[in-house]
């Protein structure tokens, strides 16, 4: 009698093919490749390395990782070799991130889980090109100081190429997924990794001379100004306000997402200086029409209203940042308020005497010292805090009058603290009269 052939369990629909090529172009990166690397394995299929003339161990530990290496001949253009990288990958997906960034492992699981829902959906891989992820800022102890977003995966399609020889960037064909709980975690932009890699100088050489071929784009301005302001001198700074200001004026389209590095420079530069009030508003306006996500910039409205004694206004931006802060699911867009949430509690202090509102002066003097308690030896939240007192004109005397709930002038390792904080966020006067102080008590 002949076998009954067994029935095939039915195990529901296939589950979508997601094959992710991870690429990047690098020049001596062996103390950064592995990290590189790692990140994605398991979830890459391939991992693609484009080097473009190392000198060190790279390439070498590149292939030990298991990479597929290619070489590409450096001519000043990042879209050059980058697109050269994404020509190589076969896979679906792609994510291009750079020798210095990665993403937590946690993530990754979450981005393929992303990715399939898109490969499953006709309508959603005609609908969308690529992910906008939230891109952190590292410092060199590994905290965050800055939220920003940047697309860094996308579609594998050909139409889908950067553009500009350097702040390149994929110019994307429809939309882009918001997918700010994806986490890039970036270190290259932190003091040590900076210096080291030595780009300011190459960044400037090869915007101004975009910015000769090109004297009218405002992204350029934009860029070689963000260029330039890094060189830290008085006069380095006010070419870049010029630019920014130009870039702004343009009558030339420029993207919100670009735009805001004149807004990140030009807002606390301008809030300082009580002749630029109104004009800092409206700075404070026009970023927020572009970038309404971004929160710092309803903090800078509101320390701007606090000066001009519009007290009640200026609680509702800062009760509107304090709520992103608190519930918001994603990662907030902000330069300022997630390392140094002290500050929007200072204004709110702020706006709370000017309301006479006693309870709430209660409130926020509590969360002030409850953060400096919990914080007593970090710079990022005491520095900040001592800045802004003395930018609002505080003496000397009224700032250690703030800190004596938390800082003890009569030990020597309180005093350093506030010295070191002060000195690392550039109130050297301030901080030599605290180092002073210490002196007299050893």
């Amino acid at each position: 009698m002949a076998k009954k052939k067994a029935k095939k369990k039915n195990t529901g629909p296939a589950q979508p093919m997601v094959r992710l090529s991870q690429c990047m172009i690098v020049k001596n990166e062996e103390k950064n490749i592995e990290k590189a690397l790692s990140w994605a394995k398991g979830a890459a299929f391939e991992q693609i390395v484009v080097d473009t003339g190392s000198t060190d161990r790279t390439v070498e530990l590149a292939e030990k990782m298991g990479a597929k290496v290619y070489h590409f001949k450096w001519v000043d253009d990042f879209s050059a070799a980058k697109n050269y990288a994404m020509d190589q990958a076969k896979g679906n997906w792609i994510a291009i991130l750079d020798a210095d960034e990665y993403m937590p492992r946690e993530d990754v699981k979450e981005l393929i889980t992303m990715l399939k829902k898109i490969q499953s959906s006709p309508e959603l891989l005609r609908e969308y090109d690529s992910l906008n992820c939230s891109w952190l800022q590292l410092d060199d102890e590994g905290i965050t100081y800055a939220v920003l977003t940047q697309q860094r995966i996308f579609q594998n399609r050909s139409d889908l190429r950067y553009e500009g020889k350097i702040h390149e960037a994929v110019k994307l064909r429809n939309k882009y997924v918001n997918a700010e709980k994806l986490r890039i975690m970036h270190t290259g932009y932190a003091q040590k990794a900076f210096n080291e890699a030595d780009k300011r100088e190459r960044n400037i050489k090869l915007l101004r001379d975009e910015y000769e071929r090109n004297p009218d784009s405002p992204h350029i301005m934009l860029y070689l100004a963000d260029s330039i302001k890094s060189s830290g001198t008085e006069e380095a700074r006010s070419e870049a306000e010029q630019l920014y200001l130009k870039a702004l004026a343009s009558d030339k389209p420029a993207e919100p997402a670009i735009k805001r590095l004149a807004y990140d420079f030009l807002l606390p530069r301008y809030s300082t200086d009580d002749d630029k009030t109104e004009e800092a508003l409206e700075l404070c306006n026009k970023a927020i029409a572009d970038l309404p996500n971004h929160i710092d910039y309803y903090y800078y409205r509101a320390l701007l209203q606090n000066k001009k004694g519009s007290y009640k206004e200026s609680r509702e931006d800062l009760l509107k940042c304090e709520k992103v802060l608190m519930t918001s699911q994603a990662i907030p867009e902000t330069r300022i308020l997630l390392p140094s949430p002290i500050l929007l509690y200072h204004q709110l202090s702020i706006s709370a005497r000017g309301l006479e509102d006693e309870q709430a002066i209660i409130k926020y003097d509590s969360i002030i010292h409850t953060m400096l308690e919990e914080g007593k030896d970090q710079t990022t939240v005491l520095g900040p805090y001592l800045v802004t007192l003395f930018q609002q004109g505080k003496t000397g005397t009224e700032v250690f009058d703030k800190l004596l709930p938390v800082y003890d002038p009569n030990k020597p390792q309180d005093l350093m603290l506030v010295a070191r904080a002060a000195k690392d966020y550039g109130i050297v006067v301030f901080a030599q009269r605290v180092m002073d102080l210490v002196k007299g008590l050893i």
